[in-house]
C-alpha cells in the first residue's frame, strides 16, 4: 500500500476548525455592551482509533499511535481503580489493558451504526507489532489529546485572556463557581475532557481541591441517543431506508468505486451489499483515522473519497434527526431540556437581588452523536412544510464543539416588533406539559417566575417587576466549531438582536428554536414506547 493522497478535502471534514481569535473578532462578536452570562461547551472526543479491529485487509492489527497517552490512560485507570492487569500486547500498555469504559460492567446498546467487522485475514503488508504505543479500540490517540487540549488552548484564549470572563487561575475559592463538568461514560470522553481542562488551565495550582467531574448512568445519561428506545429505532430506521434509497444513484457510485479499492471490495462483499445501511460510516470509521494520522491507504481512497463518505454517512444516520422532529427529540430531547434549565437559572442567578453563584462555564465531553441530533435541534425551520437536512451536511469532525451562550445587553435598542409566534393565542391548556410538542414556544420548565423578577438599584431597596417581556435584555448565541448558527426561529425582526442580527437570538427566539424538542425523562418514556 502507499500514503493516502494528502487533501483538504479529508482534513475538512475529520478536523474541526477553531475560531481564529483576532482582534476584529472579539470586537465584531463581543462588543463591550454584550456581556457574557453563562456558557455552556459540548464536545465530540479527540481522533481515537476505530471502536473494532474491521477491514483487516487495509488496516493494521495494531495502532501504535498512543505512546504519550499510554502512561496518562494507565495512570487514568489507577485512579478510577481499574488497572487491570494483562499478560496480553493487544490494547495494553506497560501491563494495563486499555478500558474504554470508566465503570466496570458499563454497558449501553449502540445500535448497529458500526456494522459488521470483517472476517477476512490480516494483509500480508501489515509488519505492525504490539509496543508500549499500541492503542486499544476506540481509544483516544495522542493526536486527539492534542486536538482536545488545543479546544482548551482556543477557550482561554477567548474567555480568559480576551474577555475576561473566567479566571486566570483555578482556585478553591472559585473553581465551584466556575466550572460544571460532565462526561460520559466512555474513557475517551472522559480523557478528552481532562485535555481541554488542561489546555484551559494549563497551570492549576499544586494542592488544589480536586473537581467535581459529573458522570451518570449508562441507562440514565442523556448526552447521547439511548437505542433502547424503540420508537425512535423504528422511525429512525424507517426514514434512514428512504434517504437511501432516495440517494441511491449516488450510493451506487459509491459502492461501485470503492469496490475498485483493493482491499475495501473484499469488506463489502463479504458485509456489506451495495446500497445497503451503515456501508459508508463502517468503511470511514477505519479509513478516516487512518488518513488522519497519515498511515499508508491503498491508492483511491483519498480526501475526495472521505468527503463522499462523511457525506453519505451522514444520510444513512443522522438526516432522519432533520427530518423528524419525533426523531430528533427522542435522540436528545432531554439534553436540550437540561441546557434550557441551565438558561433559566443563569438569568434568575444573575438578576437576583442577592450575591448567588451558578458555574460559569459547562463543559459537556460526548460524541458525533450528541452533536448530531443538536445540530438538527437549532437547524430545524418549522415554517416550512418539508423537512430536510442541509445538502452539504456532513459527519461532525472529531474535537468537533457546540457553544451556547448566554449574554446581556442593557444599551442596545430592543427589538421593537413582536415576532409573529409571539401573537398567537395561548393554547388553553393550563398545564404546559399537556400542551403538544409542536405548539409549545418555551420548554416546560422555563417558570412563569422568569418573567416575574425583583430589580437591584443602587441605594434602595429591590423593587418587583411583573413584565411579559421581562427577558428581553438577555440574548443567546450558539456556535458550532468556529461559525454561529443562524436559528430558523431567530430570522424574525423581533426575534434576534437590533444591532447584531438573527445569530443573537432573543432568549424567547431561542426558546421557541427549541420547545418542541425539549422533553422530560417521562415524557421520552412515552415517546419510546408508543406503539
Amino acid at each position: 500500500m502507499a500514503p493516502s493522497n494528502t487533501s483538504s478535502a479529508a482534513s475538512d471534514v475529520l478536523r474541526a476548525p477553531l475560531p481564529t481569535l483576532t482582534p476584529e473578532f472579539v470586537a465584531e462578536h463581543y462588543p463591550s455592551q454584550l456581556r457574557l452570562v453563562h456558557v455552556d461547551l459540548l464536545h465530540r472526543h479527540g481522533e481515537r482509533t476505530p471502536v473494532s479491529h474491521r477491514i483487516p485487509e487495509i488496516s493494521p492489527k495494531y495502532w501504535n499511535i498512543c505512546a504519550k497517552g499510554n502512561p496518562l490512560h494507565r495512570d487514568f485507570l489507577k485512579a478510577i481503580g481499574r488497572d487491570t492487569e494483562s499478560a496480553g500486547g493487544d490494547g495494553t500498555d506497560g501491563g494495563v489493558q486499555w478500558q474504554s469504559h470508566i465503570f466496570k460492567n458499563a454497558t449501553r446498546s449502540s445500535g448497529t451504526i458500526f456494522g459488521v467487522s470483517s472476517a477476512a485475514a490480516q494483509h500480508l503488508s501489515d509488519t505492525s507489532q504490539p509496543t508500549e504505543a499500541t492503542c486499544g479500540f476506540g481509544q483516544l490517540t495522542d493526536t486527539g489529546r492534542q486536538s482536545m487540549a488545543a479546544l482548551g488552548a482556543n477557550m482561554r484564549e477567548l474567555y480568559v485572556d480576551a474577555l475576561r470572563f473566567l479566571p486566570n487561575t483555578l482556585h478553591s475559592d472559585n473553581k465551584s463557581d466556575t466550572l460544571y463538568l460532565r462526561t460520559t461514560i466512555y474513557t475517551r470522553a472522559f480523557e478528552s475532557l481532562q485535555h481541554v481542562l488542561g489546555g484551559l488551565y494549563p497551570e492549576i495550582p499544586v494542592g488544589s481541591p480536586k473537581l467535581r467531574v459529573h458522570v451518570r448512568p449508562s441507562d440514565r445519561d442523556n448526552l447521547f441517543p439511548d437505542f433502547g428506545c424503540k420508537q425512535m429505532v423504528k422511525q429512525s430506521m424507517k426514514l434512514n431506508a428512504q434517504n437511501i434509497e432516495r440517494n441511491e444513484a449516488e450510493f451506487q457510485q459509491l459502492h461501485q468505486d470503492m469496490l475498485k479499492i483493493p482491499g475495501l471490495s473484499a469488506y463489502l462483499d463479504a458485509d456489506h451489499k451495495s446500497g445497503q445501511a451503515q456501508a459508508a460510516i463502517s468503511v470511514m470509521d477505519v479509513v478516516a483515522p487512518m488518513h488522519i494520522h497519515d498511515m499508508p491507504l491503498p491508492q483511491g481512497i483519498n480526501g475526495e473519497l472521505i468527503g463522499r463518505l462523511s457525506h453519505m454517512a451522514s444520510v444513512e444516520n443522522l438526516h432522519s434527526a432533520w427530518q423528524s422532529s419525533a426523531v430528533a427529540r427522542m435522540q436528545i430531547g432531554q439534553l436540550v431540556y437540561e441546557l434550557a434549565g441551565n438558561i433559566v437559572d443563569a438569568v434568575q442567578t444573575d438578576r437576583a437581588p442577592i450575591a448567588a453563584t451558578q458555574p460559569q462555564l459547562g463543559i459537556y465531553s460526548g460524541h458525533d452523536t450528541t452533536l448530531a441530533p443538536l445540530l438538527a435541534v437549532f437547524g430545524h425551520d418549522a415554517d416550512k412544510p418539508t423537512h430536510d437536512a442541509p445538502p452539504n451536511l456532513e459527519w461532525p469532525p472529531y474535537a468537533s464543539s457546540m457553544r451556547i451562550e448566554l449574554l446581556n445587553d442593557t444599551v442596545s435598542p430592543h427589538p421593537t416588533v413582536q415576532p409573529a409566534w409571539e401573537q398567537d393565542p395561548a393554547h388553553p391548556s393550563a398545564d404546559p406539559s399537556k400542551v403538544p410538542f409542536d405548539e409549545r414556544v418555551r420548554p416546560t420548565n422555563v417558570p412563569k417566575s422568569l418573567y416575574q423578577w425583583t430589580s437591584r438599584r443602587q441605594g434602595s431597596g429591590p423593587t418587583e417587576q411583573v413584565n411579559p417581556r421581562a427577558t428581553r435584555d438577555y440574548y443567546v448565541r450558539v456556535w458550532y466549531n468556529d461559525r454561529a448558527l443562524l436559528l430558523p426561529a431567530c430570522r424574525d425582526p423581533g426575534a434576534h438582536h437590533s444591532k447584531h442580527g438573527p445569530s443573537v437570538c432573543t432568549l424567547d427566539g431561542f426558546f421557541k428554536q427549541i420547545a418542541r424538542f425539549a422533553a422530560t425523562e417521562n415524557e421520552t418514556r412515552v415517546e419510546c414506547l408508543a406503539s
